[in-house]
């Protein structure tokens, strides 16, 4: 049997032609706006641990073993060999005070304080402790005279000079006219004067003794070997007796005594002093 001629092949008709062509325009990505470009997320670094060794020195805030080549703690960051005056506030308040370090500095501040007290009060007491050492040696020493070297005097009348005050002769005085005259005495050496005994009037005898008149008020002037000058003002009692003067006064060289007021004076009668006697231990 012959073979059958091949079927012959169709075109596609022209309807399905467009239908095919509007599919393949369908087909077609349409057209898209262009979007906001976006910024990349971070990428995150894990920072690795720091390694710690437990044979490195301690932190002093955190004791915390630090390798020995660190400058700061590991852990804290405190630093870990401050120099003296770089200490860290974190270390100063919590530190408590060393006790013994301050017991120690209140004994040695209060030593210093009773030390000075006792300077001080040396140095304030001392010339009251010399008067007692000097009085009480004063009261308990026998007196002995004291020796006159030189006598003079401001005024002086005839046949009765000074040097007669600085010897005791019986009816002999130094004789003046008025008073602010005065005598004064030169002593052998320096001498720690305990007293001195004032004779006044021209005789011990009661009926001459107010023959003339006599000294009732004196200044005592004594001068030390320094140069210092003391004086005090005395009364003296109408007597023909010595009247006792303590003086108590240290390195004496010179006394001066001035005739301030008088007894009995008148234009007929003159200042009569007998003697003036110097006592020391």
């Amino acid at each position: 049997m012959p073979p059958r001629p091949p079927a012959p092949t169709s075109s596609p008709a022209p309807a399905q032609a467009a239908a095919s062509d509007e599919e393949a325009d369908d087909e077609q990505p349409a057209a898209v706006q262009p979007a906001k470009p976006v910024a990349p997320r971070p990428e995150q670094q894990v920072v690795q641990p720091t390694p710690v060794t437990e044979d490195g020195p301690p932190c002093p805030s955190c004791k915390t073993p630090n390798p020995p080549t660190r400058r700061f703690c590991v852990r804290c960051a405190t630093p870990l060999n401050p120099a003296p005056d770089e200490e860290p506030t974190r270390l100063r308040w919590r530190q408590r005070p060393d006790r013994s370090r301050l017991r120690w500095l209140w004994r040695r501040i209060a030593i210093l304080g009773t030390v000075l007290a006792i300077v001080l009060a040396g140095y304030l007491l001392w010339p009251f402790g010399v008067w007692l050492v000097q009085d009480v040696l004063d009261k308990t020493l026998a007196p002995v005279p004291a020796t006159i070297s030189k006598t003079t005097a401001s005024s002086e009348l005839p046949g009765h000079p000074a040097l007669n005050a600085s010897t005791i002769v019986v009816n002999e005085y130094w004789g003046t006219s008025a008073p602010g005259e005065w005598i004064e005495f030169e002593l052998e050496k320096p001498t720690r004067l305990v007293g001195m005994i004032i004779t006044v009037g021209q005789s011990r005898d009661v009926e001459k003794f107010y023959a003339e008149a006599h000294p009732s008020e004196v200044e005592i002037t004594t001068t030390d070997k320094r140069g210092r000058v003391e004086s005090t003002r005395e009364q003296i009692p109408d007597q023909p007796e010595g009247f006792d003067l303590d003086i108590g006064r240290s390195d004496i060289t010179q006394v001066r005594v001035t005739i301030l007021d008088a007894r009995g004076l008148t234009p007929q009668k003159h200042i009569a002093l007998a003697a003036v006697e110097f006592f020391t231990r």
